[in-house]
């Protein structure tokens, strides 16, 4: 026997099973013994339950009793249900968390534009580069390429006169990105 049928048979047991299910399952104690054994102990175990049940004495009368569940039943209702307005600080968080994150994303925006100024003045003045050059014998010229994020120093010797000789030998060649 499953578990549905054993359910289904406490059922009829306990008298809760409506008329035409209530004839099925008899039927089916009828033929089955294991059904019939099954049904024997629920009828002893809920006799055992009923005579010995302790009863509840409630210290107030039943409609009473009742009546209290009822009205805290009401007043939690009332309490969820309760209208915006009631309690100030209801008010200011309902209030201040639309303009906190007003001022939040105004923050956000003005360092943003602080931090992009300051790039672009960086930007501005880093093409004027100071390159020393500390030996009399070795000259240098240096290009800086916005394009290609590049800077250059071409080092030469002076007594080569290289802008007007293009096959001059460099020295060295420094490229900083």
């Amino acid at each position: 026997m499953n578990l549905e049928q054993q359910l289904k048979l406490q059922a009829w047991v306990d008298g809760e099973l409506p008329e035409g299910e209530a004839r099925d399952v008899a039927a089916f104690v009828h033929e089955q013994s294991e059904a019939q054994a099954l049904a024997g102990e629920l009828r002893v175990t809920k006799s055992f339950l009923v005579g010995n049940e302790l009863e509840a004495k409630l210290p107030e009368s039943g409609d009473f009793y009742w009546s209290k569940i009822q009205r805290e039943i009401e007043r939690e209702e009332t309490a969820a249900a309760r209208p915006p307005g009631v309690s100030w600080t209801f008010d200011w968080r309902r209030l201040m968390a639309p303009l906190s994150g007003v001022a939040l994303i105004a923050f956000l925006s003005i360092l943003s534009l602080n931090v992009f100024h300051r790039q672009s003045a960086d930007d501005s003045a880093s093409y004027l580069v100071e390159v020393e050059n500390l030996s009399e014998d070795i000259g240098s010229i240096s290009y800086r390429s916005q394009s290609e994020n590049m800077f250059v120093v071409y080092l030469y010797k002076k007594d080569q006169d290289v802008e007007n000789d293009p096959e001059a030998e460099p020295v060295d060649d420094t490229f900083l990105q």
